[in-house]
C-alpha cells in the first residue's frame, strides 16, 4: 500500500481510470454485438482512461519503489 500522499493520490487515479475505462469498453462491446455503431466519444474515452491508467500505475511505481 502506498505510504506517501502522492501514492494514494495516485492509487486513487488508478482505481477510477480503471473502473471508467472497463465499463466504457463493456458498453463498446455491448455496442458492437447488437450491431449498433461505436460512439467516437466512447473510443476517446477509453483512449483517455486507458492512458491515464498506464501512466498513473507507472507514476506510483517510481513514487513508491517498494
Amino acid at each position: 500500500m502506498p505510504q506517501t500522499l502522492s501514492g494514494w493520490i495516485l492509487f486513487a487515479a488508478i482505481l477510477i481510470s480503471g473502473m471508467t475505462a472497463g465499463s466504457t469498453a463493456a458498453a463498446m462491446l455491448d455496442d458492437a454485438w447488437e450491431g449498433q455503431a461505436i460512439e467516437r466519444r466512447d473510443v476517446l474515452t477509453l483512449l483517455l482512461f486507458g492512458t491515464l491508467l498506464v501512466t498513473s500505475a507507472l507514476l506510483l511505481l517510481w513514487v513508491e519503489p517498494r
